[in-house]
């Protein structure tokens, strides 16, 4: 005899399920739904003539939660009554535990989109220009006002990225009433980015007052200060270039292909 398998419907219901015990990520909910029908399966496998419902109550009733909770009306989830379920929920911890594992998986997939930009062309060029900024810093006869310009450069390069060009090419919409884990994640992109490159931009204007203070002169006979800030200028810039560009064009071609039926177009 053939094994059982869950219809689109009892798969449906058991996103219902999730629902109900307040797990709003929609990859997160994935993930519990197809842990609890391959334990439903599992059951099956002993018992195949158990209807679904009560494999439902047996597999919640394993995770410790109440698999009538808000059930709707005409839901196919089972209609017990009693106090069957005390203690802690092992759902949530299960829930938990799988959000967690998905923000590491979607946090080393940035981390490994930032890499692949980093490949040798990009080192050659972060030196090139590091030693291009090093000279004109060198030779300018005043290089506070070329550190400012620059930091006004990157502000500048900050308000049109924000203004113009996120909204335009990397913004991803989704659908209401839908709520993703991944799609958390693309946002923190650019919030952390924004944090990363007001801090760069801070010790970049530090490092320059530092080079041009007499009180930390000194320092210049073990540091090239000039150097090193032309260096972090590079380093940071370029970095901006891989956290507000690729990472967040790559997440979106992510979401876009494994969710295409919750994005707006």
């Amino acid at each position: 005899m053939e094994n059982r398998k869950l219809s689109q419907e009892q798969i449906d219901n058991l996103f219902e399920l999730c629902e109900f015990h307040n797990v709003y990520y929609y990859d997160v909910q994935i993930e519990l739904v197809d842990h609890m029908a391959s334990a439903i399966e599992a059951i099956w496998e002993i018992h195949p003539e158990m209807p679904f419902e009560e494999a439902v109550f047996q597999v919640c009733e394993q995770f410790g939660v109440d698999p009538c909770f808000n059930a709707s009306y005409q839901s196919l989830l089972p209609t017990i009554s009693g106090d069957h379920f005390k203690g802690e929920s092992v759902f949530d911890t299960i829930k938990e535990a799988k959000e967690k594992e998905l923000s590491r998986k979607y946090g080393r997939l940035q981390w490994k989109y930032i890499g692949e930009f980093f490949h040798l062309p990009k080192i050659i060029l972060t030196l090139a220009i590091t030693f291009t900024l090093y000279f004109i810093l060198r030779l300018s006869n005043n290089g506070i006002i070329v550190s400012y310009a620059i930091q006004c450069f990157y502000l500048l390069s900050l308000a049109v990225y924000l203004i113009f060009i996120y909204p335009r090419k990397f913004r991803l919409t989704i659908v209401d009433g839908k709520s993703f884990l991944l799609y958390n994640q693309f946002k923190n992109i650019r919030r952390s980015a924004i944090s990363i490159g007001f801090s760069a931009y801070n010790i970049v204007a530090l490092l320059s007052k530092f080079s041009h203070n007499k009180f930390f002169s000194p320092l210049s006979n073990y540091i090239n200060l000039e150097l090193l800030t032309a260096f972090l200028i590079t380093f940071f810039g370029i970095t901006m270039v891989a956290l507000f560009v690729y990472t967040p064009q790559r997440v979106k071609e992510d979401f876009t292909r494994e969710f295409p039926q919750f994005v707006k177009s």
